[in-house]
């Protein structure tokens, strides 16, 4: 097993992420550091085979700013040499990877995964701090609507074998958001075995259904709100998860975009909170470039794009957009010359 560095008293995050991705993953982990407790310390520990050293070095320069956030890498690529897991639509074999944390963590009795894509409006330590008891790990159901979707059912039920086997079905997660119990994982299965039911079969969502499969009446389901995930199908669900759903719309403590905002035009609902402290990260500019190279909206559009979603907002008043999103954004050679050079 890699060697982990173990850090007393001090909450571990983790990521998994490839070159392509660190842009976003930057600004999830800049929405944390702003809304943690400056008295807890806080590590990033990232996974991954290909981050350069050029965006590492600039996530270092980036967390430098928070002297309670410290960030150490993690090359993983000889546990999944030769290895044939099942990957399909925009999945990569990062998605995997985090079914290596139980194991190469084992110093720390419990460890939060984080997939890049989210953004995090409180102190993380809140969620840290949840007593898991005997279960394997914690987490939010996915959104589920679509298992409620007239349209969608009888599709999911051929498809979806692992969702309809849980003693449960309304306990299926999101694997966007886990927090490890690492020594009851380890304790009820070891790593081979792990990795032998991984590649089993072609699982229909991945290290998703494999961690669900795992930790069937072992999982502690938090509520919505730690990992909301935005549905329009959200009028399908039962009475009681829909009650649940519409008290976390409100009351989001983490949003996951599920990638829609990384280089969409269209309004995504709560974006603004994406491109708020995307704009204070040093990966700005290759995101709008990014967006641009695509032709999703050109570098000119950019401000105005956002001013013309204010009428979208939820909650998000005039002053937030012009002064957090595009003041930062009009700012950002100045600010990344401060920070980052």
């Amino acid at each position: 097993m890699i060697k982990i560095p173990f850090y007393p008293d001090t909450i571990p995050i983790v990521f998994s992420s490839n070159d392509y991705y660190v842009p976003y993953m930057s600004a999830n982990m800049q929405s944390i550091m702003e809304n943690a407790n400056m008295d807890k310390k806080y590590c990033f520990f990232v996974l991954h085979r290909d981050i350069s050293e050029e965006y590492m070095d600039l996530l270092k320069k980036q967390i430098s700013v928070y002297n309670n956030f410290s960030i150490y890498f993690i090359n993983v690529t000889e546990y999944f040499n030769g290895i044939n897991f099942f990957l399909s639509g925009y999945v990569t074999i990062e998605a995997y990877f985090r079914l290596l944390i139980p194991y190469i963590f084992s110093e720390y009795h419990k460890v939060l995964y984080l997939d890049g894509d989210m953004i995090c409006l409180t102190d993380i330590s809140d969620l840290f701090n949840i007593d898991l008891g005997n279960n394997l790990l914690a987490a939010v159901r996915d959104e589920l609507s679509r298992y409620y979707c007239p349209n969608c059912v009888k599709d999911m039920k051929s498809r979806h074998k692992v969702f309809y086997k849980l003693k449960d079905p309304t306990t299926y997660f999101n694997s966007g958001l886990i927090l490890f119990n690492t020594l009851a994982f380890r304790n009820f299965i070891s790593i081979e075995d792990l990795f032998k039911l991984a590649i089993s079969r072609e699982w229909y969502i991945h290290d998703q259904d494999i961690l669900n499969f795992l930790s069937d009446g072992k999982k502690l389901i938090l509520p919505y709100n730690w990992n909301f995930i935005f549905s329009t199908n959200a009028e399908y669900l039962p009475e009681n998860l829909l009650s649940e759903y519409k008290a976390a719309i409100n009351n989001q403590k983490i949003i996951h975009f599920c990638r829609k905002p990384l280089d969409s035009e269209y309004y995504i609902p709560f974006f603004e909170y994406f491109w708020k402290y995307a704009t204070r990260t040093p990966f700005i500019d290759v995101m709008v470039k990014r967006m641009n190279d695509k032709g999703s909206i050109s570098y000119e559009d950019f401000p105005e794009r956002i001013i013309a979603n204010i009428t979208h907002r939820r909650g998000i008043g005039v002053r937030f957009i012009l002064f957090d999103c595009i003041k930062a954004w009009l700012s950002r050679n100045k600010k990344s010359n401060k920070l980052y050079d």
